[in-house]
């Protein structure tokens, strides 16, 4: 039988016999049991560091560094993480303590998987800018569940003088919904327990002017003077860049798609003729995928114009027609620049288009027109002169019958009044 020896330690701290496991000291000389087996000193072979592990209510073995060589030291500072722990149980929150910034770190690379799986990826980009750029900068180095009222405040302080104004409603809802991503991610991981209260950000702020639109006699005014005004430029670069700019605001007015990367990220294989089964007609059908998730929408007859010239541009697509290049399902971005490169915004050349055609002010706002505003007339046009249902039209452009109806209530109550006379 082999011989084993035991070693009997005194707990001064917790005023209690700490009773060893006989265990074989050429095998085991550095294993100590506390707390009626339930904290477990220990020491690596490479190290003379002891280590603590312990059990909580959910069974599981816990392990944590005393950062201690002396067995003493050690003992205590065990027993004080090991009281801790049983302590932040007991109150629901996870015994190891993550910091805002590392839970805020987890949470963007799930919003990086879930965006290269293509699920909400502008809104989800929404989110990481924020955390970026606000919520990290501020609340990084506190813990999530000691964020109070007093921080809530402290931080909207910060955020306006950041910001040098009073953030829009929209833009508070994406840092709130942002902020309650971080602590969703908290809770599922099991940092922080759903019982305890955390402080909320306020969706509350400025109320958003409506963008303003054009009417259509100035919509077909632009069209109109798009058409000389894209010969023109200063350079190779600023022609290139007119002529590209005419195709994509065509798009634009014709679809009421979103300006940015719903529109740019779209891709000759996106696009289609759809056949109506009941009149034979065919209409040129678009996939995109915005901020609320990926759809179809049908695109006015007059973008096949512009469809057309964007073919006529590219050099993959010589001498082939329109219904050719559309039956390939290229994997070809639709507006890049000779070059093969795609602008980054179209901003810039819009405002000189602006200027140049006198339409950059609205006359009963005063506001500047931008390109969002191409969207807002493709919305009040389709309400108004096409009469088109506000559900068929929530579904085109993307968006919400209730957004519809906060942002034209007074062209619902119109159509309403119509319908009703």
């Amino acid at each position: 039988m082999r011989k084993s020896n035991a070693v009997l330690y005194t707990d001064n701290y917790a005023n209690n016999v700490i009773s060893l496991v006989s265990l074989p000291l050429i095998k085991q000389p550095n294993v100590a049991r506390l707390r009626d087996g339930e904290l477990v000193l220990y020491k690596r072979s490479n190290s003379t560091v002891w280590q603590a592990r312990f059990k909580l209510y959910d069974k599981r073995w816990h392990s944590i560094s005393t950062k201690h060589h002396n067995f003493e030291f050690a003992s205590r500072a065990a027993c004080e993480i090991y009281d801790e722990a049983r302590f932040r149980e007991r109150m629901g929150v996870s015994y190891t303590r993550y910091k805002f910034d590392a839970i805020a770190k987890a949470t963007i690379k799930e919003l990086e998987a879930e965006i290269s799986a293509g699920i909400r990826t502008m809104t989800n980009n929404d989110y990481i800018r924020a955390i970026n750029k606000y919520l990290i900068p501020f609340f990084g180095k506190r813990y999530l569940e000691n964020i109070d009222n007093t921080h809530i405040r402290e931080y909207e302080i910060w955020r306006n003088q950041l910001m040098n104004r009073v953030p829009l409603s929209s833009t508070l809802m994406t840092h709130a919904s942002a902020y309650n991503r971080v602590v969703s991610t908290a809770v599922q991981r099991g940092w922080l327990s759903a019982q305890v209260p955390v402080a909320q950000l306020s969706r509350r702020g400025a109320k958003g002017k409506a963008r303003p639109a054009f009417t259509k006699e100035e919509l077909e005014y632009l069209l109109a003077f798009l058409e000389d005004y894209s010969l023109g430029g200063h350079s190779q670069l600023a022609r290139d860049m007119r002529l590209l700019a005419r195709d994509y605001i065509e798009l634009l007015a014709a679809t009421g798609m979103r300006s940015g990367k719903e529109s740019l990220n779209i891709k000759w294989k996106h696009i289609n003729w759809y056949i109506d089964s009941k009149t034979g007609k065919r209409y040129l059908r678009i996939w995109v995928s915005g901020k609320t998730g990926a759809r179809y929408l049908i695109a006015k007859n007059r973008a096949e114009a512009a469809l057309v010239r964007l073919c006529e541009r590219q050099p993959l697509f010589e001498n082939k027609t329109l219904d050719m290049v559309l039956a390939g399902k290229h994997d070809i971005l639709l507006f890049i620049l000779p070059d093969g490169t795609q602008p980054k915004s179209f901003h810039t050349t819009f405002i000189w288009l602006m200027k140049a055609s006198g339409l950059l002010k609205d006359i009963s706002t005063n506001q500047n027109r931008t390109l969002y505003s191409l969207r807002h007339t493709y919305a009040t046009l389709a309400m108004l002169d096409n009469n088109i249902d506000i559900h068929t039209l929530a579904k085109q452009m993307g968006t919400s019958v209730t957004m519809l109806e906060k942002h034209y209530s007074k062209l619902t109550a119109t159509l309403a009044a119509e319908r009703l006379s």
